[in-house]
């Protein structure tokens, strides 16, 4: 509709310009232009509604797709890709790609059909003329796909020094106080400063492309202009042509050249927004890097089927030369509880880590009831296995919720109509807060209830509550291995004894435990039945803790030794819980 109002309005001007013409005649050339500007206005704004509906959706699709896609990445993904650059591919990296579609795509997608339109009614008036119309055309959308060429490219590398800058401004955010602590602020704004420079100078540049393209293509076109009322007045002289008839073609002449100038920028931009969005496709095909498996999936063992069977494991992580775990074999049975032991960088977290499979193996197996971790989805492994960590994360939302986390919701509010968890559930998650020695049935000494909402990280607890609502979590889930990293390392005495007794309760209700700590105390408070020491990722001694603290050069004696326990016939208490 666009395209038919230069026709009406040549005609309204011929009119004009000549006043001649019958009253009935006028009437239908302005009934002819008001009818087509508003059906045009009409389906323009039916157009912008449409396109902002599926930029908006691409927005959506696009952010969850790659959100997912993050979340399944292996551990050594975020090892080298910081928080922030991914944060920032998420968010501004996905803006850009809706923005090309609610608008860039729009504008070219008009402009180009005006363009088709308007190149029908050149043609028709005058081939001639037209070819050489398209001519200059086709020369200025040649330079726009140089340009768009150049822009793609320098968008990319704009959007990467953004997403730098961004990781860097993240971490300096969550780590300030130590920042101010130790003196680094300067040093941190120095690199944000350099990383936004960077990008400054690339924009910069991306600005003097810009400007040299529009001038370029500004002055082809004026020069098309010119030479083109040349060939009309030319032609209009010799009689090749009416003047009602030049005057359309100039209109329209006009109406093309605007409309394809239109489109060589608005693919210059889009081309800008392709380079920049590249890495967003890029990690949302990304597919998590697969094991290195050299082991036999069944080993033939005892008659009795180990819960944890770890067969000649060596992990090793990409950025470290030596490997964090060397040749390790290692069997839990059903009713063992485990303690690894060992100095600071031994490999006792890696362990915990393996067998979570956060980190697969470099070579060797981890067996979880004679199945392949590595055949296991995570649901899988979640179902079996649950962590009682030193510093549990707690989510920003109900106790409830962060109990049940990772289980669905099976009920929905008759008031909402939204997903909630049924009162089996509740019940369910009550007793095991009550277990794990938090209760919150009404007027409960710390005023909780499953409602509560904890804060971020759960802020508005203490340290050992975290730690029951971390057990109480995986109390409700009757773990096959319940593993416990450093869970009484930040714990005050009076905190430790509650944290104990909970854990105790936790273990009874599940096959076995596997625990990683350097306070060698809690290792006789929780009735470990078998101690790993490890030294620099291998294992140099196991077996029950009282028998190798008999060992005068044995390794755990010596770990031991250093913090005041000694063998249970030799103390002075019948057991040396908190030394």
């Amino acid at each position: 509709m666009t395209s038919v109002i230069p026709h009406y309005y040549a005609i309204c001007i011929q009119l004009v310009a000549t006043l001649d013409g019958t009253r009935a005649k006028v009437f239908q050339a302005l009934t002819g232009l008001v009818v087509s500007s508003t059906l045009g206005a009409l389906f323009t704004g039916c157009r912008g509604s449409l396109f902002w509906i599926a930029g908006s959706r691409a927005n959506y699709n696009i952010r969850v797709k790659l959100h997912r896609s993050l979340l399944l990445q292996e551990a050594a993904f975020f090892d080298s890709n910081e928080t922030g650059y991914l944060l920032s591919r998420l968010n501004s990296d996905v803006n850009k790609i809706g923005m090309v579609i609610s608008y860039h795509v729009n504008v070219v997608c008009r402009q180009l059909a005006q363009f088709i339109f308007g190149s029908a009614y050149l043609i028709r008036i005058s081939p001639k003329l037209s070819l050489w119309t398209f001519a200059g055309i086709g020369l200025v959308a040649w330079l726009s796909a140089i340009y768009g060429a150049f822009n793609r490219v320098l968008a990319q590398r704009v959007q990467d020094t953004f997403a730098d800058a961004t990781a860097v401004a993240e971490t300096s955010f969550s780590m300030s106080e130590t920042i101010r602590a130790f003196d680094g602020v300067a040093v941190e704004s120095n690199k944000y400063e350099t990383a936004q420079s960077k990008a400054l100078d690339l924009e910069e540049t991306q600005a003097w492309g810009y400007g040299t393209h529009k001038f370029v293509s500004d002055t082809l076109q004026g020069i098309l202009q010119v030479l083109l009322l040349f060939a009309c007045w030319s032609i209009g002289r010799t009689g090749g042509l009416p003047a009602a008839q030049l005057t359309t073609f100039m209109f329209y002449t006009n109406f093309v050249l605007e409309s394809s100038n239109e489109v060589g920028d608005q693919w210059a931009k889009i081309q800008g927004a392709i380079g920049a969005s590249t890495s967003v496709f890029d990690l949302i095909r990304r597919l998590a890097l697969p094991s290195v498996d050299h082991s036999v999936k069944h080993l033939n063992g005892s008659e009795l089927t180990p819960i944890i069977n770890i067969h000649n494991m060596t992990l090793k992580y990409s950025a470290m030369d030596l490997p964090a775990l060397d040749c390790i074999d290692l069997k839990i049975d059903e009713g063992d509880r485990v303690a690894i032991v060992g100095r600071s960088g031994s490999g006792k977290s890696s362990m915990l880590r393996a067998i979570l499979r956060f980190y697969d193996p470099t070579f060797g197996s981890i067996q979880l009831e004679r199945t392949l971790l590595t055949e296991m989805s995570r649901k899988d492994i979640a179902s079996k296995v649950s962590i009682v960590s030193q510093e549990p994360s707690l989510f920003p939302m109900s106790l409830m919720e962060n109990i049940l986390y990772g289980i669905e919701k099976d009920a929905v509010d008759p008031k909402t109509g939204e997903q909630c968890y049924s009162d089996a559930y509740r019940e369910r998650t009550s007793k095991s807060l009550e277990l794990a020695g938090l209760p919150v049935q009404p007027g409960n000494d710390l005023n909780l209830s499953l409602d509560t909402r904890v804060g971020d990280g759960g802020r508005s607890l203490s340290g050992g509550q975290r730690q029951r609502v971390a057990i109480a979590r995986a109390l409700i889930r009757h773990p096959e291995v319940l593993l416990l990293d450093e869970p009484t390392a930040a714990l005050d005495s009076q905190s430790e004894r509650a944290v104990v007794e909970a854990l105790l309760r936790a273990m009874e209700r599940s096959k076995s435990m596997v625990m990683v700590t350097h306070r060698l105390g809690v290792v006789r408070s929780l009735n470990v039945n078998r101690v790993v020491v490890m030294e620099k990722g291998r294992i140099v001694e196991t077996g029950h803790p009282e028998e190798l603290l008999c060992k005068e050069n044995g390794w755990f004696a010596s770990l031991a030794r250093e913090q005041g326990i000694v063998p249970a016939h030799k103390s002075t208490k019948a057991v040396e819980e908190y030394p």
